[in-house]
Order: structure tokens, then C-alpha cells, then sequence
């Protein structure tokens, strides 16, 4: 069994979409709070939490036909690289040792811990399965907003702190903002075809339009966010240094407006090197 297919089936590009919310959530940390271990337990948990979300998104889809004619990259099961039974094993797999990868952070943070990394599991299915898959009717980016901002930010600092304060609610904000983001254009890409398969995205069911002008929202909240950290933290070089990535988010937009189809998965691409340079410019603003 090679190796390649299961890394492209984990869709490595996509999982800034969890490390960089638990980065990122760090850097704001109060001074001698890091602890090194709970932050690599975190990280761990976080990556095979949405490993596991996209092997059972891969196969739910494969087994529904929606990735017939699909634009986006190559899916691994419609390739014939990976059999259906693999897959169901390998997802079994990886949520046991998810489940055993989050007894440290249970000890360090309690049943909220418990109940935020249970849930994560379970979501992980209901995503693109069971009786009302949320990807299939429309609430496919209220589960991203939720868990790849709200949850991995604050989840991550309250390991870290023992509670939550209001600059982690606003880096929360932005970051789900941003990973919402990415969804967006995925389902602007896949508009044809998700209409084919009845998978009812927001964007199938309100209309591209409507999709291209929740995108720019999403990202004037991420601004914003940084905004409102920069003015808790009375420090405003925060917000100053983010704007540098206002050149890169200009190019975002064009794309949103002016591309469609298989054109939008280097768009893709730049919402995810986004994510990066905006931790890279957290960290600059709040250190200078």
C-alpha cells in the first residue's frame, strides 16, 4: 500500500486550517503560560481530528457519487488508489489514536475537554454523514466557523491558561472567519457539480453571488478581529503590520469575482499561504 495516496487524501495544504488557529492562539498567551507538551498534544489531536474529517468526507462522498466530475484535486478513492475498506479501516484507526492522543490534554483540562474532543469526532462524521449531513444541507460553514475558529482558538488557550479571555474570542473570530473562507471558494468551485448531486451548499442554495460577497465579509471580519485585538492589547502595531497582507487579500477577491472552476484552486492555495503570513505578521506585531 503506498504511502503517497493516503498524504493526498489527507489534503496536507488544508490542514493550516488547524495548526495555524492553535499558533496562532499561542502567541497571544500570557506571559509564562506556554507549556510546551500541551501545545504538541494539542497540535497532534488537531491535525488526525481533521485528518479523520477529510478520510471520512473522501469516502462519504466517493460512496454518494458527488466527486464524479468534480474540478478540485483528485480524490483517492475515485482514482482507485484507495479501496473503501482501506478507508474504513484507516478512519477507525485514526480516531483511536486521536481518542488516546487527547488523554493528556483531558488531564490537563477537564470534562470541557472531554466533551470539545468527543464532539469534534462525532461532528467529523455528521459533517458528510448520517440522516442530515450538514455539508449536504447548507451548514457546512457554521461546523468550520465553530470548530477550525471558535473551539481550536479557544480550546487550545484554555489548555494552555485554565480560562478563556476576550482576545482569544477575537483571534477565534478571525481565524474561523478565514477558514470559513476557504470553504467558500471550494463551494464557489464546485457549484456545478454539487448541483448535480443535490449536495445543497450555501452557495448552491443561495447563489454564487451571494457566496462572493460572504467571502469579502469573511474577510473584513478577520481584519477586524485583528482590530479588536490590537485595541484590547493597546497595541497597535498588531493591527498596522496585518494590513501588509492586504496586497495578497486583493488578489483574493479578484479571484473570487473574476475566475471560476478549476481556476480557483490556486485561490485556494493563497487563503492558505493567507493563513500562514497573518500568524507570521501576530507574531511580528506583537513582538515589536
Amino acid at each position: 500500500m503506498k504511502l503517497s495516496p493516503w498524504i493526498l487524501a489527507a489534503r496536507p495544504i488544508t490542514l493550516v486550517a488547524s495548526i495555524i488557529p492553535i499558533i496562532s492562539s499561542m502567541l497571544i498567551l500570557p506571559h509564562g503560560a506556554f507549556k510546551t507538551i500541551i501545545f504538541i498534544w494539542t497540535l497532534i489531536a488537531a491535525i488526525i481530528i481533521q485528518v479523520v474529517t477529510n478520510y471520512i468526507n473522501d469516502l462519504l462522498d466517493f460512496i454518494k457519487g458527488a466527486d464524479e466530475n468534480r474540478v478540485g484535486p483528485k480524490r483517492m478513492l475515485q482514482a482507485g488508489l484507495i479501496t473503501k475498506n482501506q478507508m474504513k479501516k484507516t478512519i477507525i484507526w485514526l480516531t483511536c489514536i486521536g481518542i488516546i492522543s487527547g488523554i493528556p490534554l483531558v488531564i490537563q483540562g477537564g470534562l470541557s475537554i472531554v466533551i470539545i474532543g468527543l464532539s469534534a469526532f462525532l461532528f467529523a462524521y455528521l459533517y458528510t454523514g448520517g440522516p442530515y449531513p450538514l455539508a449536504y444541507n447548507g451548514l457546512g460553514d457554521i461546523f468550520v466557523f465553530i470548530y477550525f475558529g471558535i473551539i481550536a482558538v479557544l480550546g487550545s488557550y484554555f489548555l494552555q491558561t485554565g480560562h478563556i479571555d476576550i482576545n482569544a474570542i477575537y483571534l477565534a473570530m478571525g481565524l474561523g472567519a478565514k477558514n470559513v473562507l476557504l470553504l467558500i471558494i471550494n463551494n464557489i468551485r464546485d457549484y456545478q457539480t454539487d448541483k448535480l448531486v443535490s449536495k445543497k451548499t450555501l452557495i448552491v442554495l443561495c447563489g454564487i453571488l451571494f457566496g462572493k460577497i460572504q467571502a469579502v465579509l469573511m474577510l473584513f471580519i478577520s481584519y477586524l478581529s485583528i482590530y479588536l485585538l490590537a485595541l484590547n492589547f493597546e497595541q497597535f502595531s498588531i493591527f498596522y503590520i496585518s494590513l501588509l497582507s492586504l496586497p495578497l487579500t486583493a488578489t483574493i477577491i479578484n479571484d473570487i469575482f473574476y475566475k471560476q472552476g478549476i481556476l480557483l484552486n490556486k485561490t485556494l492555495l493563497k487563503v492558505s499561504s493567507l493563513l500562514i503570513i497573518d500568524c507570521i505578521l501576530l507574531y511580528i506585531g506583537i513582538v515589536i
